[in-house]
């Protein structure tokens, strides 16, 4: 990890991104994401998910692949009801 700039930051809300180990399965190895639960990427985006699947609990954080010359994606992440109300009152 010596060789990944800690210091970017996420375009949609400035935070800086962590670093996350993907799952090996992946063979990602060491993402950066955007760990701001009121980015509004984040806070935005299971409302974009449930216009296909209203069931879904799925969103996404914005992330950069550091073996791929940064290049940024959507991470899939977790953003249920439950854990959305909480994020929603953090703020």
């Amino acid at each position: 990890m010596d060789d990944i700039d800690l210091t970017r930051t996420c375009p949609h809300c400035g935070q800086t991104l962590k670093p996350w180990l993907g799952p090996p399965e992946t063979m990602w190895g060491v993402l950066l994401v955007c760990p701001n639960n009121q980015c509004p990427l984040f806070q935005s985006s299971n409302d974009c998910v449930a216009e296909f699947n209203p069931e879904s609990k799925l969103g996404f954080r914005y992330a950069e692949d550091p073996a791929n010359s940064y290049k940024s994606f959507h991470l899939a992440a977790y953003c249920g009801d439950t854990f959305m109300e909480l994020t929603r009152n953090e703020g």
